[in-house]
């Protein structure tokens, strides 16, 4: 059955090339128990974030001034001695393409501190293998 939605997919075996191609060259750089096989992303918080974008116009329809969202790949401080201590941090990505680091910054840029509380910079992704599907025929 074709999909409704209307996004590029792959085969499985494109997809387990591209996995393993990515492990085999990481592989001559990093010993294996540190490479990531994947991230989850729960879809509560993806859709949180989309949400805190919506706009409410005045005939009552709704507009979300996103484009997307960017996850960066990033090693906690803390984690460095971890088997599998790579995740990402998520930030928003306006309708230009751009990363919105700091609240309010949708329009124009406006910084903030370096304060948890003044970015739209989210950390909710937990690595795999912690959070895997072994018996999927990516985790190679």
């Amino acid at each position: 059955m074709k999909s409704k939605i209307n996004v590029p997919t792959i085969s499985v075996n494109d997809a387990v090339d591209r996995v393993t191609r990515f492990r085999d060259q990481l592989l001559k750089q990093v010993p294996e128990t540190n490479i990531p096989r994947a991230v989850f992303i729960p879809i509560s918080d993806l859709l949180a974030i989309v949400n805190s974008f919506d706009i409410l116009r005045a005939d009552g329809t709704t507009i979300n001034e996103l484009q997307g969202v960017r996850a960066y790949f990033a090693v906690k401080e803390s984690d460095m001695d971890l088997d599998d201590d790579v995740t990402a941090v998520i930030v928003p990505v306006d309708k230009d393409g751009a990363d919105i680091i700091y609240k309010n910054q949708l329009g124009g840029t406006v910084e903030g501190d370096d304060d948890d509380d003044d970015t739209e910079i989210y950390d909710f992704t937990q690595p795999c293998p912690d959070k895997c599907d072994p018996k999927s025929p990516l985790f190679v």
